[in-house]
């Protein structure tokens, strides 16, 4: 079998960083200095929380501060640049969401390869999302949804947080694999879409469970199907949207990583690697993540490698179908 072409970027990449290693300064004394995570998107967001936590723990871990900094902008392509860019020391770092591969099919222009700039250091937790119905909806659960969708294409209205988004894609993907049509009204964000579900505006939302639990335990919005594989242990009783719509194989898990600039000698990336899974796969690095709203899920280098070059074969044949395109 031929391999995938961005597969084979990704072990050299990979293999780059480890041949580089003997060649460039080893982990002796790293850290001996602060360390900077760039957060590539602004404060008070899934992203922001999630990086803010995970400089705090790994802070703790390595026993050096680890200092989050906010550089949004361009769907978190500005933030991740900066670290693209950064001295490949292990003394800069990003936080990012699967966003960052979305990103590569979406953007006209991207300002770094994400195979050949950066080096996947781990990947660290997931973030359960919900598709939620509104109070104008009057589909009793997705199923229906998916049906409507079908005999009266672009009718419903799902709300986005803006064009080329990954809740905006996971509808996508689901109107690809249903057949249906939604109409997708992009706004400004989690919150002005999640708050036109809740006015009437939209009858759909696609959000972080962190974004809409206390609404939906309050019933102003109704889950209807996580876009997960699986379901989470945040959001019980919620199906999944393979489940819930009938829709075998559907799946967009959220994950979150941590990238190093390419070139990283090997056991400073080891090193971060163990620091990381000290800092989230515990009980407390877990107890942390579930307060936020967001699971644990601590991967290697090597899987996120491998979820990354997934979630390119998954998104590329959707998103070029679609033709979404972001200046």
């Amino acid at each position: 079998m031929t391999s995938h072409p961005i597969g084979r970027r990704a072990a050299l990449t990979l293999g780059g960083v480890a041949l580089a290693a003997p060649a460039l300064a080893q982990s002796g004394g790293y850290p001996n200095r602060p360390i900077r995570m760039v957060i590539p998107f602004p404060p008070g967001g899934g992203s922001d929380i999630l990086g803010r936590l995970l400089a705090q723990r790994l802070g703790d871990a390595l026993g050096q501060p680890v200092v989050p900094e906010n550089r949004s902008g361009a769907g978190g392509n500005i933030g991740t640049d900066v670290v693209a860019k950064a001295a490949p020391d292990g003394y800069t770092l990003v936080t990012v969401f699967n966003t960052i591969v979305v990103n590569q099919f979406v953007f006209r222009s991207m300002p770094f390869d994400l195979r050949r700039d950066l080096a996947p250091v781990a990947r660290v937790a997931l973030a359960p999302t919900v598709i939620a119905g509104g109070p104008k909806l009057s589909a009793r659960n997705l199923a229906e949804v998916v049906e409507i969708t079908r005999r009266q294409p672009g009718t419903l209205n799902h709300g986005t947080p803006g064009l080329g988004t990954i809740t905006h894609v996971s509808a996508e993907l689901m109107d690809s694999m249903s057949g249906g049509k939604l109409t997708h009204v992009h706004y400004r964000g989690t919150g002005p879409a999640v708050t036109a579900a809740v006015s009437g505006e939209v009858e759909l939302v696609s959000a972080p469970w962190s974004a809409v639990e206390g609404l939906v335990r309050g019933g102003q919005l109704r889950a209807l199907g996580s876009l997960s594989a699986r379901s989470s242990p945040l959001m019980p009783g919620v199906p999944t949207v393979a489940e819930a719509a009938n829709l075998p194989g559907y799946a967009v898990d959220n994950w979150g990583a941590v990238l190093a600039p390419a070139g990283t000698p090997a056991p400073i990336l080891a090193r971060l690697q163990d620091a990381l899974r000290q800092a989230i796969d515990t009980p407390e690095g877990r107890q942390a993540l579930a307060a936020r709203g967001i699971e644990s899920d601590y991967g290697d280098a090597a899987v996120l490698a491998r979820t990354i070059e997934e979630d390119t074969r998954r998104w590329e044949p959707v998103l070029r179908a679609a033709n979404i395109q972001v200046e």
